[in-house]
């Protein structure tokens, strides 16, 4: 009777990993990618790791100086294999039924390893994840059961061997063992790791510290014996880690309280109500593969993002780099640094997920101000100058390779100016803008008058020697992106200034000044944006550029831009990065040409996503790039939302910041989409598209309702409302009532 107890109990915790998961959030092979860098990366914004990998990492925790910091590696203590052995040797792959299965349960956040044996008469579910609750933890599992079979040898005793690949020693920390650990005493093994140099002096004076505490050691194999009488055995190994010791031991006290089934279900009902009533997207149609692409590129940039609810305070967030918390020790991984991918390509999507979500992204660069404006005076101008790379103290980390790129990048200032507006619009915060986004785009808007060369005979001015975002082209002259950014950041913290009503008449005229004369290049003959002064048509180009001045800037949607699109199309490199062909797609949508639309929104993926976990590249398979690139999974996103669903928040011509409601398309495939959550000011609300119409419903219980603006037609909608619009009709704009 005990062990049928015990069997059940044992099913009960299976099933609530994986049993009920629909098939879009399951991803299963029989193959991992012979590749291991595009296994699953997961993580709870506390730590990170890349499954199979051989590195832990830790929010903010980097090593070397200056361009040579990068995310400093932990040993992966948690890659851990399980053998079944019995007294006639270890089970080889001869012994396996059907294979060994790797399952990622997105919706869930396990990741787990299925295995039957045949002559042993078993199977074994290994399982793997970063607690979602109890953030400090990683987890590692496995449970053996034995299967109804009379063979002698699957009636003998047996044995599991857990095996440790951590990996080597870390060329990141100095690790001593502060407490070795006894079972007697209940105490847990304790390392103690700092970091070998500092980023910078001036920032960081001394090396980062942090603890590793383990629930036992497995520096040796572990052989856990299986008696006859026993139907399954079970065990698990926990680490937690963080800057404090005490942390760190009480996290592994409170985990070690709870029960294996109790320690998993806590963390999938975290996950589970993330995607419950935080954002999920469910895509009606044949269109599975897209499905399972679209929920794992959320998981994947979630999983990078810090737990709102954890069983400890959070320590502040270090930003969400190109390839997320668990990968950064690698060139190719960009360090672990942050660009303006974040703002960019990334922020826009993670607001959806939630508005505090957003902020921590935006908090990072508001605790990294001093550095900034120390960087803009270092290199000879005014205001903040916030570095093209950075990483825990906010100074320049730009690898050495690349100097060029530093100097010459200047627009990721103005990007984050242009994100704090987004922001802003989407949700309605003036305490919050005033008190953490003024302060940083009225020192960009100080930066890029400083920074301008402005011709008082003429009223131009110009931004000189820029590298915009393609890279392929250095020192140039009046970049139309930079230029167009730039622009926008102006005139919002001059705008924001009067908001706030902090800023003096003269300041922002020298804002004002520099911003109706930044020159906008326009081919007047071919009526498009050449991207930089000289710039001879064909010229092949790395990435999106000049097209993105119709979305995501809402700059120029004239036939201008579609000539730009139609012109930059055909001299964009094929190996360009993914979110170029999502840019082409969301702008190919808002000018009705759905056939051009849908070939760069299947472009910007197809070659992209490797198919056994859907994890991103940078670059086309065939090409050297990224893993777990989140850069183009935020444009792929942003394609989907904001370009299929027709949606967006911005800023109109007469100051007026909205929700804007447009055409609305769907993908091949594709008969409806539908996003749970979409918050705007303190509303939550719902958006519904399909090929020809859209739905939007909202529902403010605090504010004081809605007002929408459609042509000429104002109407008050209250604090709740369903709106229908045909793609016929205009535009619905929808402004939150004061």
């Amino acid at each position: 009777m005990l062990r049928s107890i015990a069997f059940i109990g044992l099913i009960a915790l299976l099933q609530s990993c994986w049993a009920e998961t629909p098939e879009s959030y399951l991803l299963k092979t029989h193959s991992p990618p012979s590749d291991l860098n595009f296994m699953p990366t997961l993580g709870n914004g506390h730590v990170g790791y890349t499954v199979f990998g051989d590195a832990i990492f830790m929010n903010g925790v980097y090593n070397g100086a200056g361009g040579n910091s990068k995310r400093a590696r932990i040993p992966n203590w948690m890659n851990i294999s399980t053998e079944a052995c019995d007294r006639f040797g270890c089970a080889t792959g001869s012994d396996v039924v059907n294979g060994t299965s790797y399952e990622m349960d997105l919706r869930d956040g396990c990741f787990r390893v299925l295995t039957t044996y045949r002559s042993l008469g078993i199977s074994v579910e290994q399982r793997t994840y970063p607690h979602k609750f109890y953030n400090r933890a990683l987890v590692y599992e496995v449970v053996a059961n034995r299967l109804a079979n009379r063979n002698s040898r699957i009636n003998s005793p047996k044995y599991l061997r857990l095996t440790q690949f951590a990996g080597n020693s870390s060329d990141a920390f100095d690790f001593v063992v502060v407490n070795n650990g006894s079972s007697s005493s209940g105490d847990y093994r304790t390392l103690r790791g700092r970091t070998k140099v500092v980023e910078n002096e001036k920032f960081q004076p001394d090396p980062q510290e942090i603890f590793v505490l383990f629930s036992e050691s497995l520096e040796q194999p572990l052989e856990l014996q299986w008696p006859t009488w026993q139907d399954q055995l079970s065990h698990r190994v926990i680490l937690t880690i963080d800057r404090d010791e005490s942390v760190a031991r009480k996290e592994l006290q409170d985990v070690l309280q709870l029960s294996s089934r109790n320690l998993l279900q806590n963390h999938t009902q975290a996950w589970n109500s993330f995607w419950d009533n935080e954002f999920s997207i469910e895509i009606k149609g044949d269109a599975l593969e897209l499905s399972q692409i679209v929920n794992a590129g959320i998981f994947y940039i979630v999983s990078s993002l810090p737990s709102l609810k954890s069983n400890q305070k959070n320590e502040p967030f270090f930003g969400l780099s190109p390839t997320g918390l668990g990968r950064g020790d690698l060139e190719s991984d960009y360090q672990g640094h942050n660009f303006w991918d974040t703002e960019i390509w990334m922020l826009p999507v993670v607001t959806l997920f939630g508005l505090d979500y957003a902020k921590e992204l935006l908090g990072y660069r508001s605790r990294k101000l001093e550095a900034a404006k120390y960087h803009a005076n270092a290199t000879g101008y005014k205001g903040a100058r916030f570095p093209w790379e950075s990483a825990y103290t906010g100074a320049e980390v730009t690898n050495p390779c690349c100097p060029e790129v530093a100097e010459q990048e200047i627009h990721i200032s103005p990007d984050i100016s242009f994100a704090l507006q987004r922001f802003f619009a989407q949700s309605n915060d003036s305490e919050w803008t005033c008190e953490t986004a003024w302060p940083i785009t009225a020192e960009v808007a100080d930066f890029l008058v400083s920074r301008a060369t402005c011709d008082d005979s003429s009223s131009t001015c110009h931004l000189l020697n820029v590298m915009g975002p393609d890279e392929d082209h250095p020192n140039v002259n009046d970049n139309v992106y930079t230029n167009a950014v730039a622009k926008i950041a102006l005139n919002f913290a001059e705008w924001l200034a009067k908001h706030c009503g902090n800023a003096s008449t003269e300041r922002t005229e020298k804002w004002r000044v520099v911003s109706d004369g930044l020159v906008i290049l326009h081919d007047e003959g071919l009526n498009y944006h050449p991207e930089y002064e000289g710039y001879v048509r064909n010229t092949i180009i790395k990435q999106a550029d000049a097209i993105l001045l119709g979305y995501p800037l809402n700059f120029d949607t004239s036939s201008a831009h579609i000539n730009d699109l139609r012109f930059y199309a055909n001299v964009t490199r094929e190996s360009g990065p993914a979110m170029t062909w999502s840019m082409f797609a969301a702008n190919y949508i808002r000018n009705y040409q759905l056939t051009l639309a849908n070939e760069y929104f299947e472009r910007g993926y197809r070659s992209y996503v490797r198919p056994e976990f859907k994890v991103w590249s940078e670059t086309p398979m065939g090409y050297d790039g990224s893993a777990n690139f989140l850069t183009g999974i935020g444009g792929f996103l942003q394609a989907l939302i904001f370009g299929y669903g027709g949606v967006d928040f911005g800023r109109t011509g007469d100051d007026q910041f909205l929700m804007i409601l447009g055409v609305s398309l769907t993908p091949p495939n594709v008969e409806e989409v539908f996003i749970n959550s979409i918050p705007y000011g303190k509303a939550k609300c719902t958006l519904r598209f399909k090929s020809r119409s859209s739905e939007i419903g909202c529902y403010d219980r605090i504010g004081k309702g809605f007002q929408m603006a459609q042509g000429p037609k104002r109407t008050i909608l209250g604090r709740s409302f369903n709106l229908t619009r045909r793609n016929e009709d205009p535009p619905i704009e929808i402004s939150l009532l004061r």
